[in-house]
């Protein structure tokens, strides 16, 4: 076997679309807890602790799949060979390695939210994912990535935690559209994961509801609690454009595979405008 083709499993093996996303969401927020400054250095460790946390959650879910995988998906990089079990869990304990390195320099108080929202990750590869309460690691662990972005920062804004209310149903949509995919493969081996309870149709039409709902009250929340509500206004008004338009287009079209994405950018512009809305 090649190294190209070992290095590209390892790569696939940490989801790396889903990685790249937390991160870009992680960067934007970052950005925004600061400017007009940018101190590159805490920047690069408060992205290499999110890197690292979420490379170990990749890396266990992989290896808690590899059996269902062989039966399922024998592509992925564990039953294909190209990496071995062990070899799963040694790239976690690297990444769990990373996080805490970087995360105990961003200061205690900052590592141990982000070790919160790591331990929701792991705890869902581990006992949720196959469980009706498949949702609850998602909604525990992603409202908590703007605060922890700006404690990282070095700054602490509590009023990014009204995004657990005003941001659950959204969160609910992320995790049936990441977890669609899967659906008649997880059915296939009597798995009782959300998903796989509610159906192919049923998820999509709760996803497009809770996506649509959440949106709308991000505005309300935005109305009610902040003195400057225009930039959550217009973030809710694009992502409710965007949402209408992928509605229309999975009526004609395939489009679970892309669903997650959609999804994933309009939670950055919905979350970046109500950071800008709420926070002083």
């Amino acid at each position: 076997m090649s190294l190209s083709a070992r290095l590209w499993g390892y790569i696939r093996l940490v989801h790396p679309g889903p990685v790249l996303l937390v991160l870009a969401a992680t960067a934007v927020l970052a950005v925004l807890a600061v400017w007009p400054e940018l101190p590159a250095g805490r920047l690069a460790l408060t992205l290499a602790a999110m890197l690292g946390g979420q490379v170990a959650i990749g890396a266990l879910n992989e290896w808690r799949d590899r059996a269902a995988d062989a039966a399922q998906q024998p592509d992925k990089p564990i039953p294909a060979g190209l990496v071995s079990p062990a070899g799963a869990l040694r790239l976690m304990l690297a990444g769990l390695a990373l996080m805490t390195v970087a995360g105990i320099a961003l200061g205690w108080a900052a590592f141990t939210v982000l070790l919160i929202g790591t331990g929701w990750g792991l705890a869902y590869d581990l006992w949720f994912k196959r469980t009706p309460l498949s949702w609850l690691p998602y909604l525990g662990a992603l409202p908590l990535l703007p605060y922890w972005a700006w404690l990282a920062m070095g700054r602490s804004e509590p009023t990014l935690l009204w995004l657990y209310p005003l941001g659950a149903l959204y969160v609910l949509a992320v995790h049936l559209a990441q977890s669609l995919k899967d659906v008649a493969g997880d059915t296939a081996l009597e798995e009782r994961g959300l998903a796989v309870i509610l159906g192919q149709r049923r998820s999509e039409l709760v996803i497009w509801s809770a996506a649509i709902g959440s949106t709308l009250l991000v505005a309300l929340g935005a109305a009610v609690l902040s003195e400057r509500p225009t930039p959550a206004y217009v973030a809710s008004v694009v992502v409710l454009a965007l949402l209408l338009g992928g509605v229309l287009w999975s009526r004609r079209h395939a489009f679970d595979a892309q669903l997650f994405k959609l999804l994933g950018g309009c939670a950055i512009v919905l979350t970046a405008g109500w950071v800008l809305s709420v926070v002083r």
